[in-house]
Parts: structure tokens; C-alpha cells; sequence
């Protein structure tokens, strides 16, 4: 009976190594092809885990088309570019503040989402977290040093694009909501025998609205930030007095205009500064193509189709002079 039952034993554990076996065959196998390089940027390869890991830390950049070939491309296509200014930072020996590197590690052991929801990041989070901070510190120190708007560009811009700066209406609104009309109909009365200055410590003792603690306090609105019904009773209406009772699908509201700013040409002082952002972006992005255009000159850009896990369907690459097979 002994070698009956060790022949049964051989029986059982054979199918249980062999799969052991061909489930380490397919691990090896799929980690290989992950490793396989697949993107070569200068002298340095990166396989399609490398990609999976910028891409997943990119996902707010994909709107909804985590599997669309378009948005992996742009994406590969961003991949290449960040490498290039990496290669840029290597170069010029830039090394992140150690402050900046500790104060990120705190962030990220302390929330535990960026990296993995573990209380320590893993090594290609680690390199992953210092090469973007040698990326931001290249770009700051160095590139975008001496971009720069005046405060007479500023002004020529302004002249030259006086259109853009109409303020429409701004509104300051205050609410009651509550859940019958009967109840609206009495609230009204109220406000209406005392003038409205009791329309605060009303919403306070009557509205159903989160804002009833702060009087009813809606903040300010422009002209489409309210919906169409709201909108066509609080517009029309003068500082100081109370809208007719609106009816919605929370409830009856009773609206009191606070202020009323009419649209007006806004002045230079009040758009200086958004003017000089807007300015100083655009100037950053044009200096950052120039850069990038130069560096895919000088550095070889290869790109392998079949190691991709998507179609590759980009143009950035081929226009900067990197090569697709």
C-alpha cells in the first residue's frame, strides 16, 4: 500500500508545483515584458511599468479616457518631455533643496495617498517624488529666472485688450428657505412691516438653508452663476428690498439684495496683477517649447510601437525630432 499512496502523493503535489511553476513562468514573463524597454530617452530606458506609473499618477489629465490611445499618447508624449528636462536638470547637477525633500516626505507619510496608502513610499516613488523636485527646481532657477511682465506691458496689454475686463453684474443676496408657502407668505408680511431689517435674525429662526446661521447669507453672484428662475427675480431688484416669493424644488425662497455692483469697465489697478499672471504664464510656456524643442535636437528619442500596450497616435515626438518604430 506504500507506494500507492506515494504515487497518489506524487499525484497531488505534481499539478500543485506545476502550476507553482507556470504561474512563476507568467509572473516572470509579464514582468519581463513590463521591464522591456520601451521608450529610450538618451542614454536611459523605461519599460511599460514605467510608463503605468506616470500614467497613474497623471489620471486627473485623462478626463474619463483612461484607455483611450489619444490620451496615452499625449500622455507618453509628456512622459518624453519630462525626461528631457530631466536629463536638462542631470546635466547642470541640480540637486532639490533638502528642506523642500523633507517637508514632501512628511506631506506624504502623514496622508499615505500618494504613495500607496503605505506610511513609507517604495523606491521608484522615492526616485519618482526627488526627480520632479530637480524637474520644478531646473525650471524655476534656471529656465524661467529672468521671465519677467512690466508694469508698462501690462498696461499695453490692457489698452489693447480693454474688452476682456467688463465686470457683468455682481449681486450680494441673503435667503430664506423654508418647506410651505404658508409659511413663506408669513415671513414676507414680516420683513415687509418691519422694513426688511429684520430679514437676518428671520433666516435665523426660519430657513432651512445650511446659510441660515450666517443670516442667510448667499455671498456674492455675477450674471449665470444663479439658476434661470433666481436670476430673473434678484437682477431686477434694488438694494435694500426683498424679492417675491420663488418657488423650487427645495422649498419657497425669499431673496433680500444686499448690494448691487452694475457691470463697468474694470480699471487697470483691479486687473494689474491678473494681467501680469496671465502674461508671465504664456512666456513660461513659450520659453518651456523652446527649451523642449531644443534638448529632442540634441538628445535621441526612441519610441518601440510593439512594446506599447496602446496604438501610439501623438505628433509631439515626431515634431520635436524623436523617432517612432
Amino acid at each position: 500500500m506504500l507506494p500507492v499512496r506515494r504515487h497518489a502523493l506524487c499525484l497531488i503535489i505534481l499539478p500543485a508545483v506545476l502550476c507553482f511553476v507556470g504561474c512563476s513562468y507568467r509572473n516572470r514573463a509579464a514582468q519581463q515584458l513590463a521591464d522591456a524597454p520601451a521608450v529610450r530617452v538618451g542614454e536611459k530606458s523605461y519599460g511599460m511599468a514605467d510608463l503605468e506609473r506616470f500614467f497613474n499618477s497623471r489620471l486627473n489629465e485623462l478626463h474619463g479616457s483612461a484607455t483611450s490611445d489619444e490620451a496615452k499618447s499625449a500622455l507618453l508624449d509628456s512622459f518624453v518631455e519630462e525626461k528631457l528636462l530631466l536629463h536638462r536638470a542631470e546635466q547642470l547637477q541640480i540637486k532639490p533643496d533638502v528642506r523642500t525633500i523633507a517637508s514632501m516626505r512628511e506631506r506624504i507619510s502623514a496622508g499615505g495617498v500618494e504613495a500607496g496608502n503605505d506610511s513609507k513610499p517604495d523606491g521608484d516613488f522615492e526616485r519618482g517624488l526627488l526627480e520632479s523636485l530637480m524637474i520644478q527646481k531646473y525650471l524655476h532657477d534656471f529656465l524661467f529666472k529672468d521671465v519677467s511682465v512690466t508694469t508698462e506691458e501690462c498696461e499695453a496689454y490692457y489698452t489693447a485688450h480693454a474688452e476682456e475686463f467688463v465686470s457683468n453684474d455682481i449681486v450680494h443676496v441673503r435667503e430664506i428657505l423654508v418647506e410651505s408657502e404658508a409659511e413663506a407668505t408669513k415671513i414676507h408680511s414680516l420683513l415687509k412691516s418691519n422694513r426688511n431689517r429684520n430679514f437676518s435674525e428671520l433666516a435665523r429662526l426660519y430657513s432651512t438653508a445650511p446659510t441660515a446661521e450666517e443670516g442667510g447669507d448667499l455671498g456674492t453672484f455675477q450674471r449665470g452663476d444663479l439658476p434661470q428662475e433666481f436670476e430673473k427675480a434678484i437682477f431686477p431688484m434694488a438694494p435694500g428690498t426683498v424679492s417675491k416669493i420663488v418657488r423650487s424644488q427645495y422649498g419657497y425662497h425669499i431673496f433680500l439684495m444686499e448690494e448691487k455692483i452694475l457691470a463697468h469697465q474694470q480699471k487697470l489697478y483691479e486687473v494689474q496683477e491678473k494681467i501680469r499672471e496671465k502674461m508671465r504664464l504664456e512666456r513660461q510656456r513659450a520659453a518651456l517649447d523652446k527649451e523642449l524643442a531644443v534638448l529632442a535636437n540634441q538628445i535621441p528619442i526612441l519610441v518601440h510601437r510593439e512594446k506599447l500596450d496602446f496604438s501610439y497616435v501623438g505628433t509631439r515626438l515626431a515634431a520635436r525630432g524623436g523617432t517612432v518604430q
